[in-house]
């Protein structure tokens, strides 16, 4: 909701100021840095602008009134913050989720969602209008995950769609000779720890996951551009990346 309110003060008299205060830990976690945006013809996010609210308050203490299920989904983001720019965090990560969230509450949430937010700032700060390429870093599993939420008709939930779109991303890096095998288990390690989904569970064939990809915002003249990991805290843009190599993957994914 976060992203709808931000869209439209964007746009309203051409911008008015919002102040935000987010309540869940993805929207803690992943808050509005200078781009909003909504979904259309379940295109997700392709309708946006750049906007940031003049005041986002991150108080910690809602955290503890959420159920386990939010706390998981809300870590896809931060999990994704620290894939693609810090193997600091990453490990920190690591040791933190080591016992799959049984003591979540007790949790340093100030330290988890400011790390996650100085990443995101910084990808934002040095590409703030998207055309370098650096803060499409952000983008790390949200291509397919976009992908994934519009052909679920958006009942498939976004931390979920992030989740399985790294594992994905993950194996993607892999098969494109980026990735080493231990970088992508320790990945998948932290996604199994907040319990993330290990396939898509709706009925849909590689075929339609591919079109998605191609229409979306950072896919350019109907060839497929994803972001990949080179190595833990590294990531790069690649385009074109083969449709076979894609296909082959997705089938390990759908179910």
């Amino acid at each position: 909701m976060g992203d709808v309110a931000g869209f439209l003060a964007s746009v309203y008299m051409r911008g008015i100021d919002m102040v935000f205060i987010p309540t869940t830990l993805m929207a803690q976690g992943d808050t509005i840095i200078n781009k909003v945006a909504i979904s259309y013809k379940l295109l997700k996010n392709v309708i946006g602008s750049f906007y940031s609210p003049v005041i986002t308050v991150c108080d910690t203490n809602f955290l503890k009134s959420l159920p386990k299920k939010e706390i998981s989904l809300g870590f896809s983001e931060i999990i994704k913050h620290a894939l693609v720019y810090s193997q600091t965090f990453t490990k920190s990560l690591s040791d933190i989720l080591s016992s799959s969230m049984s003591d979540w509450k007790t949790y340093d949430w100030n330290y988890l969602v400011y790390e996650s937010l100085k990443i995101k700032s910084r990808l934002v700060e040095k590409d703030p209008h998207d055309k370098l390429g650096t803060h499409k870093g952000l983008s790390y599993g949200h291509t397919l995950a976009n992908a994934l939420e519009g052909l679920s008709n958006f009942n498939f939930r976004h931390g979920d769609a992030v989740g399985l779109g790294m594992r994905i991303s993950g194996e993607i890096s892999k098969s494109l000779g980026f990735l080493k095998k231990e970088d992508l288990e320790l990945q998948n390690s932290l996604i199994n720890a907040v319990a993330l989904p290990l396939k898509f569970p709706h009925s849909v064939n590689p075929d339609q996951v591919i079109d998605y990809l191609k229409r979306d915002k950072i896919s350019t003249n109907e060839h497929i551009n994803l972001v990949v990991l080179e190595k833990i805290g590294k990531h790069r843009v690649v385009k074109n990346v083969d449709e076979k190599l894609v296909r082959e993957v997705l089938e390990t994914f759908l179910s």
